[in-house]
C-alpha cells in the first residue's frame, strides 16, 4: 500500500487529525497540508489560491485526499479532485452536519454560501466518513429550537456514500495507574466565547454549582480572557485554562464523574478518554452521547438544571464497578484498532472504486 500517495488536508491540526495521520503513515505515503480559515476576504481568498497552486504542482502524485471535517477546504478539494482525477473522502465530525439556530451554530444553520458549498462538496466526494450514525440521520430533541441533525436533512439521498466509522481511544495512553477517584465532577470543552459555554453545557455546570453546593466541580478549556469574571465566583466551581494532555489524565483519574452536558455533539473525544479512565458517566441526550453511556439513568434528555442535579448526584453514589464497565467499553468498540481496520477499508475500497 505504500506505492499509493495521500493528502490529508485539515483545517487545524487537532489531536483526531494527529490519530489519522499515524495510522495512515504505516501504510501509505502521505502528506498533511494545512489549510488555514479566514474570515478576511483576501487572506481566504490567499490560501485557497495557495492550496490551487500547490496541488497544480502536485497532483499527479496523489491518489487520495482526505479532508477532515466538511467545510470551505472540503470544497477546495472537492473541486481539486474531480479537476486532476483523484479519489476525495471527507470525514465528518460534528458541527459539519448539523443546525442549531438558537445558538447559531453548525455549517448548516442558516442558508448562504457556506452551507452550498458543503453541500456540494458532499455530493462530489467519493466517500463519506461520520463518526456517529447520528450525523448521517438523526435528531435533536435536548435544545430548545427547531433543530436538524445528520447530512441527510440536508442532503436527502446521501446516506448511501456515508460510513460510520467511529474515531479510536488508546487504552494504554489513558488509564490510571492507581485508584484515587475523589467526588467530584469534571467537565472538557473548549469555551471561548457566550455560545461556546452554551454549547459544551458551560452553562448548565454554573447552575449545578449553585444549585449543588457541597459538590465540587471541575471544567477546563475556559479562555480566562474572555470569562476571567467567573473564575471567583463560586467556591465549589473551579475553573481552568487549556492543559496538556498528561495533567488532563490527573483530573480524569481524580474525578469520580465526568459531565457532557454539550447541546450537540459527534462523538466526544473528552467522554470516551474519561471513560477508559473509569469515569462514570453522564450527559446529554445528544448524537453519540447515549450511545457511549448506555445507561438512561445517565442520560438528560432535556436541558432541565433539577433532573442533571438528579442524574449528577446518582451518578455520584453509583458503584465504582460502572466506572470499570466503562472502561471495558470503550476499550472494546472504540479503540485505534477498530477504527484503523475501517479506516483501511474504506480507503482501499476508494482506490479501487468498489463502492
Amino acid at each position: 500500500m505504500k506505492n499509493n500517495h495521500l493528502l490529508l488536508l485539515h483545517k487545524g491540526y487537532s489531536s483526531f487529525v494527529r490519530d489519522d495521520y499515524d495510522i495512515l503513515k504505516k501504510y501509505y505515503q502521505i502528506e498533511l497540508y494545512y489549510l488555514k480559515p479566514s474570515k478576511k476576504p483576501l487572506l481566504f481568498f490567499y490560501y485557497h489560491l495557495r492550496f490551487f497552486l500547490f496541488m497544480l504542482f502536485n497532483f499527479k502524485k496523489y491518489d487520495l485526499i482526505i479532508s477532515w471535517f466538511g467545510d470551505y477546504h472540503a470544497f477546495s478539494a472537492a473541486l481539486l479532485s474531480k479537476l486532476f482525477n483523484i479519489k476525495h473522502i471527507i470525514i465528518v465530525g460534528g458541527n459539519d452536519a448539523v443546525s442549531i439556530p438558537a445558538i447559531k451554530y453548525g455549517v448548516y444553520f442558516k442558508k448562504n454560501i457556506r452551507s452550498k458549498l458543503v453541500s456540494k462538496s458532499y455530493k462530489l466526494a467519493d466517500a463519506i466518513l461520520c463518526v456517529d450514525e447520528s450525523l448521517i440521520e438523526g435528531k435533536n430533541t435536548y435544545f430548545e429550537g427547531d433543530n436538524k441533525v445528520g447530512l441527510e436533512s440536508f442532503i436527502p439521498g446521501i446516506r448511501k456514500k456515508c460510513f460510520v466509522v467511529p474515531t479510536g481511544y488508546d487504552s494504554e495512553k489513558w488509564k490510571c495507574k492507581k485508584k484515587e477517584k475523589m467526588n467530584q465532577v469534571l467537565t472538557v470543552g473548549i469555551v471561548d466565547s457566550e455560545n461556546r459555554a452554551i454549547l459544551k453545557g458551560f452553562d448548565l455546570i454554573e447552575q449545578l454549582a449553585d444549585k449543588l453546593p457541597d459538590i465540587k466541580f471541575i471544567f477546563i478549556g475556559i479562555n480566562k480572557e474572555i470569562f476571567g469574571d467567573r473564575f471567583k465566583q463560586r467556591k465549589n466551581l473551579i475553573l481552568i485554562d487549556k492543559t496538556d494532555q498528561d495533567k488532563l489524565l490527573e483530573y480524569y483519574c481524580k474525578s469520580k464523574v465526568y459531565a457532557q452536558f454539550s447541546v450537540t455533539e459527534g462523538l466526544p473525544n473528552t467522554l470516551c478518554e474519561a471513560m477508559l479512565c473509569e469515569c462514570i458517566a453522564v450527559g446529554s441526550n445528544v448524537n453519540g452521547i447515549p450511545a457511549v453511556i448506555r445507561n438512561p439513568e445517565f442520560i438528560l434528555n432535556k436541558k432541565d438544571t433539577d433532573q442533571a442535579a438528579e442524574i449528577i448526584k446518582k451518578a455520584l453514589n453509583a458503584d465504582d464497578n460502572i466506572g470499570i464497565q466503562n472502561r471495558n467499553f470503550i476499550e472494546k468498540n472504540y479503540s485505534v484498532e477498530i477504527r484503523e481496520k475501517s479506516l483501511l477499508k474504506i480507503i482501499s475500497q476508494t482506490l479501487n472504486s468498489t463502492f
